[in-house]
């Protein structure tokens, strides 16, 4: 059964987001706007975006979900999520 793409930035969505694939992930403020955006690698999905919750050793103030697309590798992640970082210019990218 294939986990999450999409949800709150809680514990719970965080332990349902989809781990089997590298991905590119935008953290999203209440308005809905991305406020950052990240790519990681296979199998560390969820620790990586755990970091940004509130209390996180990486929190993103007003962050409120999370939205994640899955990719082939992690070099596929790390392209996508520049042309998002360029296009989107998110707050916390800096």
């Amino acid at each position: 059964m294939p986990g999450k793409k999409a949800g709150n930035l809680n514990k719970t969505t965080i332990a349902e987001l989809a781990n089997d694939k590298a991905a590119v992930y935008k953290i999203l403020n209440t308005k809905g706007e991305n406020v950052y955006t990240g790519a990681v690698a296979r199998g560390k999905v969820q620790e990586q975006i755990a970091k940004h919750m509130r209390g996180g050793e990486e929190a993103i103030p007003g962050a409120k979900s999370v939205k994640l697309t899955q990719k082939a590798t992690v070099a596929e992640a790390r392209k996508s999520a520049t042309r998002i970082i360029k296009r989107d210019d998110p707050k916390y990218n800096k």
